[in-house]
């Protein structure tokens, strides 16, 4: 629609002129005529003139489209360009062969910049992935040196710090992963692999999953799904609901609530986590999805800053968003919005 604007605005700055010009020269000429301030022959019908004033109008005008299309084509082509940059695509390229110096200069700079920002993307996901390969080959190592301590004859103190070092190591291969995850979904322009699956379902697995941690905890759980289908990657949408749920688990005390509802909401899918645990401040509220984040102390505890994070990625690849409301002591709620895809199709 703004190039189509635009176009509209070349052709009128270049019609204008002429549109305005030829009525009142037309509109001269007939005044001269009438007054005698031009000697003509015997009365002559003005129809013909008319009809010719407008069909140069028409032939100037057809012309003029014409010749913005192709003006405009580079500029259009620059426009998706840079939208494609916005949404992550480093590999777009602008074609150097446009006939207009000014024009050629710019494909020319903007593909050496899409060059160095292509390297710079590939040097970083390189760094991150060699990193994370590089500590979880003695993580592995350390896990399984710990496993065979805790099976051996060791004192009280030895078990103590046999386990602290079982479940760090843990932690850390687990913050290594969860690292490795981000840094590919943040490389990743679109979601692939997509497929129509069971949205409630897959909730509904991912909370059984998690039993050995919610079970001994004694919570109540509510679970509230109709049944709910889904266009999308269904590993990614899994990473959604584990992570989202942990969350609740890890932040709900002895005897707590846990209440999971789902609906369609017009467009969009709304599916609603919602705890009786601790709570968090407005201002733990305004940095909960950035990478590393952890807040107050006390809502550290076993975690690593990155699920939601990976969470609020993901949604952004699928087009979706999310929402949280809470307050210190009165637990918190988390809303994920989807594209609804039976809404889409009623209508198209």
């Amino acid at each position: 629609m703004k190039n189509f604007k635009l176009w509209i605005t070349f052709i009128a700055a270049v019609s204008l002129p002429f549109a305005i010009g030829l009525p009142i020269t037309v509109f001269l000429t007939f005044l001269s005529i009438q007054t005698g301030l031009v000697q003509t022959g015997p009365p002559v019908s003005w129809l013909p003139l008319a009809g010719m004033v407008i069909a140069v109008f028409i032939v100037s005008l057809l012309f003029t489209i014409i010749v913005s299309r192709h003006f405009f084509k580079p500029i259009h082509e620059l426009i998706h360009a840079l939208d494609e940059v916005v949404a992550g695509n480093f590999h777009i390229r602008l074609p150097a062969n446009s006939k207009f110096f000014e024009m050629q200069s710019v494909s020319i700079n903007f593909n050496k910049m899409m060059e160095q920002l292509n390297s710079i993307e590939l040097l970083q996901s390189d760094f991150i992935q060699n990193v994370s390969h590089e500590i979880k080959t003695p993580l592995a190592a350390i896990e399984g040196y710990a496993s065979l301590l805790i099976t051996s004859p060791l004192s009280e103190e030895q078990t103590i710090y046999v386990s602290r070092i079982s479940e760090s190591s843990k932690r850390l291969s687990s913050l290594t992963g969860s690292i490795l995850k981000l840094s590919k979904l943040e490389n990743q322009k679109i979601v692939s692999d997509k497929q129509i699956f069971s949205l409630d379902e897959q909730i509904r697995q991912a909370v059984l999953s998690m039993e050995p941690l919610w079970s001994p905890k004694n919570l109540d759980m509510s679970i509230d799904l109709p049944k709910m289908h889904y266009y999308g990657n269904e590993e990614l949408m899994y990473q959604i609901w584990s992570n989202l749920f942990s969350n609740a688990v890890k932040f709900t005390p002895m005897g707590g609530h846990i209440c999971i509802h789902g609906e369609y909401a017009g467009s969009l899918t709304k599916i609603v986590f919602k705890d009786s645990g601790i709570g968090m401040t407005k201002e733990i509220q305004d940095h909960i999805f950035e990478k590393f984040y952890q807040g107050e102390p006390n809502r550290s505890m076993e975690g690593n800053g990155i699920g939601l994070a990976l969470v609020k990625k993901i949604l952004t690849l699928c087009n979706g968003s999310i929402e949280v409301v809470s307050r210190p002591g009165h637990g918190s709620t988390f809303t994920v919005f989807l594209p609804n895809p039976l809404y889409e199709k009623k209508g198209s």
